[in-house]
């Protein structure tokens, strides 16, 4: 199930959603924490009977997707100690109210009875949405244009062309090849050749693969971006980046590889 949520919960949102499409709860609100009934929602313009609201439950529903939530923190202070002697001044903070806004997914949780199938895969198809494994010099270097305008074809062309660039530098560094001049196809070889500097980590078979992999990509997409202007689409040039990441990935493991060896 994509909606780990206990039935109190669910029947918390259901309300929210009923009302909310009853025009009696806005899209968005605020939750006031009393002690006598819990959580008071300012907005609504029936008080009265409706299922209790705790900030563990919204809490569950934000976590979830299905609510926005933005705590109000005050903080209280206080003095103790004894008579004539040092003051001790100590701080609380402590929510006293909650703003929230109901999001698009508690409308299509509700509809679908909370039944919906799990999509957490989605994170895995989309890597570019979690950059948290992506290569260090990739995040440093192709991220800051699109941070400008990431639906902004020449941002992208410019990111795929520094991606081609890093990858060719890497392998530079782990195939030990000092030669700065060797580029392209001159430079897998000189990594992935029969007497290559790497050659003796594979067998024959392996080695031509690696070969072909790395010579495909700098033939298809360096020669390409490093000749003319593409403009490249977000979604073709995030899988390129996204690939280039695999390709240095391996390079590294090849790198710890031969450090092992040694």
């Amino acid at each position: 199930m994509a909606y780990n949520l206990t039935d109190p919960q669910k029947d918390l949102l259901r309300w929210m959603v009923q009302e909310n499409r009853a025009g009696r709860l806005p899209d968005e609100f605020h939750v006031h924490w009393t002690e006598e009934v819990g959580g008071i929602i300012l907005e609504h313009q029936v008080q009265g009977n409706h299922p209790e609201i705790m900030a563990g439950a919204l809490d569950a529903l934000e976590a979830t997707g299905l609510l926005i939530g933005t705590p109000s923190i005050q903080t209280q202070r206080s003095q103790s100690g004894r008579p004539g002697g040092k003051p001790k001044f100590t701080e609380r903070q402590f929510e006293i109210g909650r703003r929230a806004v109901i999001t698009a997914r508690a409308a299509e949780a509700v509809d679908s009875d909370f039944d919906a199938p799990d999509e957490s895969f989605m994170t895995q198809l989309t890597p570019l949405s979690d950059t948290s494994n992506l290569d260090t010099e990739l995040y440093e270097r192709c991220l800051p244009p699109l941070r400008t305008g990431s639906s902004n074809p020449k941002m992208w062309d410019t990111s795929v062309r520094t991606a081609v660039v890093i990858l060719e530098e890497r392998l530079r560094d782990v195939g030990g090849i000092a030669d700065q001049e060797r580029i392209g196809r001159g430079l897998v070889n000189d990594v992935f050749a029969a007497n290559g500097t790497l050659a003796d980590r594979f067998t024959k078979s392996e080695r031509e693969g690696y070969r072909d992999l790395y010579a495909g990509i700098v033939g298809v997409f360096r020669n390409v971006y490093g000749h003319r202007i593409v403009d490249p689409t977000p979604e073709d040039a995030g899988a390129f980046i996204v690939f280039v990441n695999l390709l240095l990935k391996r390079l590294e493991d090849l790198r710890e590889e031969t450090d092992m060896t040694f």
